[in-house]
């Protein structure tokens, strides 16, 4: 490994090195956690059918292409010190995987606040089949074609000239179209701002409906029904809030009101940990399988079974015991009340 990297002129709280090995690590973990909450919520019909779900498992599979194609690249770069092979295309794509799935899964978490919200209190919205094709597929795919799109023109095909710099991650991420104003500010806030606004309001509204109605009695099985998805939503807005928003605002900050040398130290250090974002997600989304703990205890009672089996006789004998006992009881039970029967029918 190469230590002399080129960000030497800026005081890094953590090393390349670290920084390597902490990407490594987590995100082996959050793929092995994608794998496992994507074979329940595939596997279990019932899971699979459920609306709300539907976005987890889109969102799942964006974090395995995340995992398994920019982290890579990540990965490479905190290992060499550089951007291997050095060459154009490799950036475009790397920026447009990076920029494009990153998108996607915000402005998807940011729809999910507002469905999660539709289906506790407006349920009757999906009621049929034309309803959920409106609400609940169509935006689905509306936002993967519009950040698919989006991400194309301006990086894939932009109409201006992206100078890279090989020596930094994403090649410097040297987005030209941040030169056209409208351009920038239409990505910051659309793709930015608005969506993470929208988690947090709808968030906020979600907990404080929830709250108001878990005091009603009538409302007791109902916040049962919608505890996970409530507690599983406000995770998310949490993750978002503390490690999305603040270079989130710095950038913004850096193209209407600052220069861009203002917060830049913070923005390197934020833009790291921006990435675990994503990398937690899968087991946030583990709270969504209702059956997990079941299923565990099963596999562990099973394992405590086998255990016991080093005193199989012992067991068995217990086992023997107790039912002959239970046997001759019930026998008891059932001669007596014969007795009685017949005592009666004599007497009569």
């Amino acid at each position: 490994m190469i230590d002399h990297h080129p960000y030497e002129l800026v005081d890094l709280s953590i090393s390349f090195s670290v920084r390597f090995w902490l990407f490594f690590f987590t995100f082996l973990l959050s793929i092995l956690c994608c794998i496992f909450v994507l074979y329940h919520l595939l596997f279990d019909r019932v899971l699979r059918r459920t609306l709300n779900n539907h976005v987890i498992i889109v969102l799942l599979f964006n974090t395995l292409l995340y995992a398994l194609t920019s982290i890579p690249l990540h990965l490479s770069y905190y290992y060499l010190g550089t951007v291997l092979p050095a060459v154009p295309n490799l950036c475009l794509i790397w920026m447009f995987l990076d920029g494009g799935i990153f998108t996607f899964a915000l402005i998807l978490v940011a729809w999910a606040s507002i469905e999660r919200y539709i289906l506790i209190f407006h349920d009757k919205w999906m009621s049929t089949r034309k309803k959920r094709l409106l609400i609940h597929y169509l935006p689905l795919a509306a936002i993967f074609i519009y950040c698919f799109i989006f991400h194309a023109v301006t990086i894939l095909f932009s109409p201006c000239v992206n100078m890279f710099r090989y020596n930094l991650p994403l090649c410097g991420r040297p987005l030209c179209y941040y030169d056209m104003k409208l351009v920038a500010l239409w990505d910051t806030i659309t793709n930015n701002i608005l969506p993470t606004l929208a988690i947090i309001l709808f968030s906020i509204a979600l907990l404080i409906r929830v709250l108001l109605q878990k005091h009603r009695m009538h409302q007791q099985l109902q916040w049962k029904k919608h505890r996970k998805m409530t507690i599983q939503l406000l995770s998310m807005s949490i993750l978002y809030l503390f490690l999305y928003i603040p270079p989130m605002f710095v950038e913004l900050m850096q193209q209407c009101c600052v220069s861009e040398d203002f917060g830049a130290d913070f923005q390197l250090e934020a833009q790291f940990f921006s990435y675990y974002v994503i990398c937690l997600f899968p087991f946030l989304s583990a709270m969504s399988l209702p059956k997990r703990k079941f299923k565990l205890k099963k596999l562990f009672s099973c394992w405590r079974g086998r255990k016991r089996t080093v005193g199989p006789e012992t067991l068995v004998m217990a086992g023997l015991r107790q039912a002959q006992q239970t046997t001759m009881v019930c026998n008891r039970q059932a001669a007596l009340a014969i007795q009685k029967i017949d005592y009666r029918t004599k007497k009569n």
